[in-house]
């Protein structure tokens, strides 16, 4: 039979073991130089042992990490856990979930530092590319893709509990002649500041930027839509201060609702926009419910 430190140092190095093959390590001294690396770091980085021995860890970092805080957390003898993000060889980001763990002797003073971190570069560009496909690139709202998916939810829920809900199709006015007159720039943060406003009201509902000057609003108590509109029109008429430029607009509104227009959420958005379109030919911040003697019976 094994004697007893015999067998304690075999279960040590299966544990190291069992660690290495799961985890990409660095070994850091007390100042934050990579004294070691295993394989699976050196393999996912493409780097040599020789082009990271003794490099700063910091010069491996793209900028998310606090590492002045991180060092205080670990000089107080705690472990850090927490995201990173690090820069390979040939200059692709990786996005990693780390631990680091102080090393300290009998006088308090951390020997080294270990660190093992987990590779989730996959999940976060997945995250990535959904933001992307389903935001505005430019508000960074949720986009016309978004506006679908939420339409069929609050179709669904609508139908269990009974209730309605309303579809506002918004329009700015003057959005054509302040590209004109200040540029595509100033166009830009008017939009992104519109969207800024329009977050800022309270509502039930959801609010989204189709493209350009349009944005679409679900309001789930149909009741407070008075207020609601109110409200968009006392945000929208406020003066915008964009860099040099001082802007005025308006903005119409189109309303459609759900059951009495439309159970179809395409046909609710289309029908809400005809209506924006009956808003525009009056005065400016006008509202028009979808005109019921131009559906199909």
């Amino acid at each position: 039979m094994l004697g007893s430190s015999e067998h304690d140092l075999n279960s040590v190095d299966l544990l190291y073991q069992v660690v290495n093959e799961t985890f990409i390590m660095l070994q850091l001294s007390p100042e934050g130089k990579i004294v070691e690396a295993n394989a699976s770091f050196l393999s996912l980085f493409h780097y040599d042992r020789e082009d990271i021995y003794l490099q700063d860890y910091q010069a491996l970092m793209n900028g998310c990490q606090d590492m002045p805080a991180i060092c205080k957390i670990l000089e107080q003898g705690e472990r850090w856990t927490g995201e990173s993000c690090l820069i390979t060889k040939w200059g692709d980001l990786k996005w990693l979930q780390s631990t680091f763990i102080p090393m300290i002797d009998e006088n308090g003073e951390i020997v080294t530092i270990l660190t093992l971190h987990l590779d989730y570069t996959d999940q976060k560009n997945a995250v990535k590319w959904r933001q992307m496909a389903f935001q505005n690139e430019l508000t960074h709202l949720p986009n016309r893709r978004e506006l679908l998916s939420s339409m069929e939810q609050h179709i669904c829920e609508a139908d269990q509990s009974h209730s309605r809900f309303a579809v506002l199709f918004m329009d700015i006015n003057q959005f054509k002649s302040v590209n004109d007159v200040f540029g595509h720039h100033v166009g830009d943060l008017l939009l992104i500041e519109v969207g800024r406003r329009l977050s800022s009201i309270s509502w039930e509902g959801q609010l989204f930027h189709m493209s350009g000057d349009e944005f679409v609003i679900l309001i789930d108590d149909v009741f407070s839509l008075d207020n609601v509109i109110t409200s968009i029109f006392t945000s929208i008429e406020k003066e915008f201060k964009l860099e040099t430029a001082r802007v005025k607009v308006s903005a119409s509104i189109g309303i459609s609702l759900f059951p009495d227009h439309s159970r179809n959420p395409l046909q609710l958005i289309q029908l809400a926009d005809q209506a924006m379109y009956e808003a525009k030919v009056g005065a400016t911040n006008q509202y028009r419910y979808v005109d019921l003697s131009q559906l199909e019976i």
